[in-house]
């Protein structure tokens, strides 16, 4: 894994220089001191124990949670962690972690299959340190939550941290029944706990996530901002949800997307809707009536807590959102939804990147491998496609509500807040780094927009694959052999609907 070959290699380079003579005794002395920061934790580990929870204003009183991972081998227990900044701060950022998630046997397994993160027991405790930075980094001048203490919430339950089911799902390779635990909303309940008990005093509070994290950050929204409420009525709770658009396939289609949190994440029977938000009912998934997608949900948030706060940031061609759209469409063929299609485990090759495979059925988590599409493009789970609807939901929930922003930036890097690079990001002329931090203390920025003029949609913020470097733009395998970029692909402005 890559964060155990950064540990690993930066251990292995100060124990060299360690074990080097030199004529300079404090050479010795600065190497121990390196060694000392470099393995220093400023995140302290909790592991939750199963309890109790009383929040007022989300009508729970004593309620039960049993905070755990799917309990695959390496993915049992659930852990957080808490950096503290100051003693008895009053400001507090709650970040979601990301990584996929797993709602069919044809996901939930196989080596090139499995789209969820489920090994946060293998990883070593040091991958927050080195794996997340941005928004995270206290050493950052530009980071508008340098000061702010962190509760980091992982993810190790592959239901965007909203469920509470025990699900029997056929695994493919094998034929057999097995069992995968989606406990994330008690996992978050554990950390609400651990934050009434521990910030009685907060103030100001930031809530975000990236990817099925900026999923867990909305979703959970209600219920964090309750806790908080309860905790401090005056306090002030905003969030931004990070590449977490929820392109899916709609409520009443075949296939829809919606009703999965229902029937494999049990949000529905455990009770886990913030069904004190008008208009979010209790059946709000599985009922394809209520008409349920996130700019539906983001925009009834935002009405009920209309004196707060809530923003997405999206890259207009966010490679690994593409993908899981492209995840989407497979598996509904594997189960019968348009043109059928067989599970398969295989690989496939990298026509571009010498050594890279990716799954034969899915392609490639960055999205090279997908279909263009074209500016007509409409739920055939292209890139055109995914590109179209996140900017018109985004400029939908806009248009309904004062109190929500959305960043709109340019590539198709998947997230920005966890990443140094966010402190250097433009979209449109505007500095991101700025508009989050006008967002969250300052007078509430506006929209804002990639663009040609000013800007480039497709110029700046790129994988960093063979295809994007030698064309200098995001582009794809299809685009790359024609020498045009995503944003040519896809009709330019118009077509894409800037």
């Amino acid at each position: 894994m890559k964060i155990d070959r950064i540990i690993i290699g930066a251990l292995a380079i100060f124990i060299t220089a360690a074990s080097c003579k030199t004529k300079n005794d404090n050479n010795k002395e600065i190497v121990e001191l390196a060694l000392a920061v470099a393995l220093y934790n400023p995140y302290e580990k909790i592991t939750p124990t199963s309890g109790t929870i009383t929040i007022t204003g989300a009508s729970y009183t004593n309620r039960a949670y049993s905070p755990s991972c799917t309990g695959v081998t390496g993915n049992t227990t659930f852990d957080f962690f808490r950096k503290k900044i100051v003693d008895n701060n009053t400001k507090l950022l709650i970040n979601f972690m990301g990584g996929g998630a797993c709602w069919d046997g044809s996901n939930c397994f196989g080596n090139n299959t499995t789209t969820y993160f489920n090994q946060l027991n293998a990883v070593p405790d040091l991958f927050v340190k080195f794996a997340f930075r941005g928004i995270m980094n206290e050493t950052a001048p530009a980071n508008p939550f340098k000061n702010y203490d962190v509760v980091f919430i992982p993810y190790c339950t592959g239901d965007l941290h909203i469920g509470h089911a025990n699900t029997v799902y056929v695994n493919p390779l094998t034929g057999t029944n097995v069992t995968i635990s989606h406990y994330g909303y008690d996992n978050v309940l554990s950390v609400l706990k651990y934050i009434q008990q521990n910030y009685t005093n907060v103030q100001t509070v930031f809530v975000t996530g990236q990817s099925a994290g900026g999923y867990g950050a909305i979703l959970n929204y209600p219920v964090v901002r309750e806790t908080i409420k309860g905790i401090n009525a005056g306090a002030q709770v905003s969030m931004l949800s990070d590449a977490s658009n929820g392109i899916v396939p709609a409520s009443g289609t075949p296939g829809a997307f919606f009703p999965k949190l229902a029937s494999k994440w049990g949000v529905e029977a455990a009770q886990n809707l913030p069904t004190w938000v008008t208009g979010i009912a209790a059946d709000y998934t599985s009922n394809a009536a209520n008409n349920a997608s996130m700019n539906d949900f983001f925009t009834k948030v935002a009405a009920f807590y209309s004196g707060d706060r809530l923003a997405q940031y999206a890259a207009i061609f966010d490679s690994n959102q593409r993908f899981f759209y492209n995840v989407m469409g497979q598996i509904n063929r594997i189960n019968g939804v348009g043109a059928a299609l067989t599970y398969s485990d295989s690989a496939t090759s990298d026509p571009y990147d010498f050594g890279r495979t990716y799954s034969t059925i899915f392609g490639d988590s960055d999205g090279t491998s997908l279909s263009d599409g074209t500016s007509t493009s409409s739920a055939d789970f292209t890139t055109c496609d995914w590109s179209k609807q996140a900017i018109s939901k985004m400029k939908a929930v806009a248009a309904a509500r004062t109190n929500y922003r959305y960043y709109l930036g340019p590539g198709d890097v998947h997230t920005i807040t966890t990443s140094d690079t966010m402190f250097t990001l433009s979209s449109g002329g505007n500095d991101f780094t700025t508009w989050l931090t006008n967002f969250a203390t300052g007078s509430i920025p506006g929209n804002v927009e990639c663009s040609d003029n000013s800007g480039s949609c497709v110029s700046t913020n790129l994988v960093n694959n063979t295809v994007n470097r030698n064309l200098g733009q995001a582009t794809s395998d299809q685009s790359y052999a024609a020498s045009r970029s995503l944003y040519t692909a896809c009709g330019g402005f118009a077509g894409l609907g800037l």
